[in-house]
């Protein structure tokens, strides 16, 4: 028998009264659940990551990063245990390059200020 009553469970209207009086449900931090699903993704506008910063964080795919930082990564890291692709064209077009989990570094050649989407290596 399951023991549903036990955490406020109303079967006649099907609803939680409270998600986080159920054990075992806890909110948590963008860190975390980025962690948790693969990673983040970092740029920075500047060589070396010490300029402006985005964070980008698993999702369906970033299809564009839109004007505010646009085109303009020159460095990256990437956190988590999955990789990212990055590509030089907005919904996933152009030339792509394969970012590894766990690393960072300059973007050079055509992707230097040249990234316009990316998205998370399924896994």
């Amino acid at each position: 028998m399951s023991n549903i009553n036990n955490h406020e469970v109303d079967m006649n209207n099907k609803q939680i009264k409270d998600l986080y009086s159920i054990e075992a449900v806890q909110e948590l931090s963008h860190e975390a659940a980025a962690t948790i699903s693969g990673g983040n993704l970092k740029f920075s506008d500047k060589k070396g990551g010490k300029g402006a910063r985005r964070n980008f964080r698993p999702g369906l795919g970033i299809r564009t990063f839109g004007s505010s930082f646009n085109n303009r990564a020159s460095w990256y890291e990437v956190t988590g245990k999955r990789d990212w692709i990055v590509y030089t064209g907005v919904n996933f077009t152009g030339q792509l390059r394969r970012l590894k989990a766990g690393t960072k570094g300059n973007l050079t050649g055509p992707f230097n200020n040249n990234i316009a989407s990316a998205s998370l290596v399924p896994g």
